[in-house]
């Protein structure tokens, strides 16, 4: 199990669940709408840690977002405890 920190929030969050499905279950306030990576609602950045996304998400993002640390939270599951925070839109 791996601490998500959010602001002032945290929970935790094992590496065989997505940040997104594991946040629901447990009641935390993140962003989501389809849980399935194509509305982008979800998406952040992740500021320390080291995570995992699947397939999709790797691909639907750029270089330049992916050397950023942005993810989508439905689609990236942790692999160290993680840092999140909020992208100005």
């Amino acid at each position: 199990m791996f601490k998500i920190t959010l602001r002032n929030d945290s929970f935790y969050c094992p590496d065989t669940m997505s940040i997104v499905e594991v946040a629901k279950l447990q009641g935390m306030k993140v962003p989501y709408g389809c849980i399935g990576g194509g509305c982008g609602i979800c998406k952040m950045r992740i500021t320390k840690g080291q995570y995992k996304l699947n397939d999709w998400a790797a691909k639907a993002l750029s270089e330049e977002e992916k050397k950023n640390g942005h993810v989508f939270l439905c689609q990236t599951y942790p692999l160290s405890d993680l840092q999140l925070e909020y992208i100005e839109k």
